[in-house]
């Protein structure tokens, strides 16, 4: 009677582990599976984008037309802002791509100065004209080496392919000479030895671009010591750790999937968090744990997301908007330097409000762009910012001074202005330098938080 108790017992034992194993090996493959259609949709975009700018660069070829240059202008520099956007988070080594970024930046920074040029209806000259040819030219090879490696390599599940490799520690170095991936965007810069070094008045000057990601620049930390880092972040209410893969791109992280206390194995949401290999900063969290009720108020849930960026060694960061839904607070932060607001450095800090805990948390644009900026005081006084804004248009305080993003990765140094006309509020920012309104935004406030469009 024993003998077959015990054999009941290690068979319940046995099942058991299995569904638990089960259920181990799904979770991971639905992270997988989540990451690989990510990065397919991202790819898609980014080759989406290089095609319409190839487009938009031959009809300029032939468009004499100021207005229709001028809408071409702007199509490019977005895509060109939005094809950066979307390489810069694929997993792909910053060495390997790093003329391509440049190549996208410097796109869309001169189409942008062509912009204005036209816009002043400045005709082109032979130089700027023969820039263009060189540009599409090269903006049609990378356009057609994405389509040859869409249909050569990327079939399939090939980020969570590449992902699985990485994850079990099986990518040596013979497989990774080997990547298409890896490959395909080596020979692409290989050809752009002879690009074009471009000379213009566009809004992102050389020293910007070398001072972007300091953030990120110094001793590599080790896996264990990540490690560490996340139960300091999670606090130390972790059941298990599990190293997941290496993430690469922009920013090369540490990834790790982590199994709170008090959780049944193999049942709800498992946390991934990235800690970055240079310095140790959170890059982002990822807890998708549903939220039943609400017991902290929005003002409660700023406090808990300020704490936490204390803690983790983010300092003078700035709340600004914030929108809650499905039982969580979202908070835009920015970096405050001396006493002017920095958009481009933003942390997105997602906080529940059942009982303050941090759920999702996002510092990529903050460690690929914050850097001490040599801020000059503005050649236009507050008085004289205030007559660029609409008469119709009452100011309601002092004006904010900021440095907002371009759509090409640039800066620009403005007076931000809280404006109302007939109910409907606005962010007004007039450039603190030359007095040019460069962005108008309307804010939409509700019970939820402020929407700005």
């Amino acid at each position: 009677m024993k003998r077959y108790t015990l054999l009941i017992i290690l068979v319940v034992a046995l099942v058991a582990t299995g569904i638990w194993g089960y259920n181990q090996y799904k979770e991971k493959n639905d992270y997988y599976t989540f990451l690989d259609n990510q990065f397919q949709r991202m790819y898609y975009d980014l080759m989406t984008s290089v095609e319409t700018i190839t487009t938009d660069l031959s009809k300029l070829m032939v468009s004499s037309q100021t207005k229709e240059n001028i809408l071409l202008y702007s199509n490019i520099w977005q895509n060109a802002y939005n094809a950066q956007e979307k390489l810069s988070q694929l997993p792909i080594k910053h060495a390997d791509i790093t003329k391509t970024e440049k190549f996208l930046s410097q796109l869309g920074d001169y189409t942008f100065a062509m912009y204005n040029r036209s816009i002043k209806e400045e005709k082109l000259g032979e130089k700027e004209i023969d820039n263009l040819e060189k540009l599409h030219n090269y903006a049609l090879e990378l356009a057609q080496d994405l389509h040859d490696l869409q249909k050569k390599a990327l079939k399939g599940t090939v980020w969570k392919g590449e992902l699985r490799r990485e994850g079990s520690k099986k990518l040596n170095k013979e497989a990774e000479k080997e990547n298409p991936i890896q490959l395909k965007f080596k020979k692409f810069e290989e050809r752009m030895v002879e690009y074009p070094e471009l000379i213009y008045d566009g809004p992102f000057s050389e020293h910007v671009i070398a001072g972007m990601r300091p953030r990120l620049k110094g001793d590599k930390i080790t896996q264990e010591e990540a490690k560490k880092k996340v139960i300091k972040a999670l606090d130390g209410k972790i059941d298990k750790v599990e190293k997941l893969t290496n993430g690469k791109g922009r920013i090369d992280t540490y990834s790790f999937e982590v199994i709170p206390k008090n959780q049944t194995k193999g049942k709800g949401n498992p946390i991934y968090i990235d800690i970055t290999q240079r310095k140790g900063y959170i890059a982002w969290i990822l807890n998708n744990r549903k939220v039943e009720k609400a017991n902290i108020s929005p003002k409660q849930a700023i406090k808990y997301a300020s704490k936490f960026l204390e803690n983790q060694g983010f300092k003078n960061m700035i709340p600004t908007y914030t929108l809650r839904y499905d039982g969580v607070v979202l908070i835009n932060y920015v970096y405050k330097q001396e006493n002017v607001l920095m958009y481009p450095d933003l942390i997105k800090v997602k906080v529940a409000l059942d009982n303050g805990e941090i759920v999702g948390f996002d510092a990529t644009h903050f460690l690929t762009a914050n850097y001490k900026r040599d801020i000059k005081k503005p050649k236009i006084t507050p008085k004289e910012a205030r007559e660029k804004v609409s008469v119709r248009a009452e100011v309601e305080k002092k004006p904010q001074l900021c440095i907002i993003p371009t759509s090409s990765f640039g800066e620009i140094y403005c007076y931000e202005f809280e404006a109302n006309y007939k109910g409907d509020k606005f962010l007004v920012y007039i450039n603190a330098n030359t007095g040019e309104e460069e962005k108008i935004l309307k804010l939409i406030k509700n019970e939820n938080g402020t929407l700005m469009i």
